[in-house]
């Protein structure tokens, strides 16, 4: 309260820096993943061009977390070094679904190998390190919300409707637009799609919950919290001791 009677507002504290260790850590391996997602699209581009290799799910997906994650790789610039990544974590949620989505195709429904240096980087290594990204060393997927993981899925669809469009001509194994089945498989996809997102979510939620519990269960004690007001009618303020004011020597 201050000296006319009104409650003061308390203001919140400000956004403390992180550790340089912390930023360091996560910027180097930040970097790792950059360099695993631009090596996989470099190697099939840079073999194949990019009239053949542009138009695959497996390419764009590696550009797009290539740039995705070189933004979080230069975030914390624009923080002044106080938060190595965003409050949000829907983005590298959606990096992850997808990745997730092109790898497990591609080893289990096309069979495909990983003999090929673009083979290993875009459908083994990257979307494992983006996984172990999430699960381990990113922090704001503790603030992960429930709807997120509906909304993972629009890239997926938005490759879905350069697919229709642009009459790729991929996949057509088991992704056909003239087959009878065609709404089904998509309807499949974008099931499993969510169902990755959602398994995220808890891995998130749980990551949370123990981080909270080791803090419970710290040996230090909490610092203890004081009352700052209103007080109850009739409370007397402790009153302050009052000193002699210091004498002026040349006073008599």
């Amino acid at each position: 309260m201050n000296q006319q009677g009104y409650p003061v507002p308390r203001q919140s504290p400000a956004r403390q820096p992180a550790s340089p260790g912390v930023l360091v850590g996560v910027s180097l391996w930040r970097l790792l993943i950059v360099a695993f997602a631009f090596i996989g699209f470099g190697s099939i581009v840079g073999e194949h061009g990019w009239e053949s290799a542009g138009p695959g799910l497996s390419q764009q997906a590696s550009l797009l977390v290539g740039v995705v994650y070189t933004g979080l790789l230069c975030y914390p610039l624009f923080t002044g070094g106080k938060a190595h990544e965003p409050r949000s974590p829907w983005l590298r949620g959606a990096m992850t679904v997808l990745l997730l989505l092109v790898a497990v195709t591609f080893l289990t429904i096309m069979g495909g190998s990983l003999d090929e240096t673009w083979s290993l980087f875009e459908h083994l290594l990257t979307p494992l390190v983006v996984l172990i990204d999430w699960a381990v060393v990113g922090r704001n997927q503790a603030n992960v919300k429930w709807w997120h993981p509906l909304t993972w899925i629009v890239f997926p669809v938005a490759y879905l409707i350069y697919y229709l469009a642009a009459d790729v001509g991929l996949y057509r194994g088991f992704l056909d637009p003239d087959s009878s089945g065609f709404a089904g498989t998509i309807l499949g996809f974008l099931a499993a799609v969510i169902v990755a997102g959602y398994v995220l979510y808890g891995v998130a939620k749980l990551k949370a919950a123990a981080a909270a519990g080791n803090q419970a269960h710290s040996p230090y004690p909490p610092a203890p919290q004081y009352s700052q007001g209103p007080y109850p009618p009739g409370h007397q303020h402790p009153q302050q001791p009052a000193y002699p004011s210091p004498r002026d020597p040349w006073q008599r």
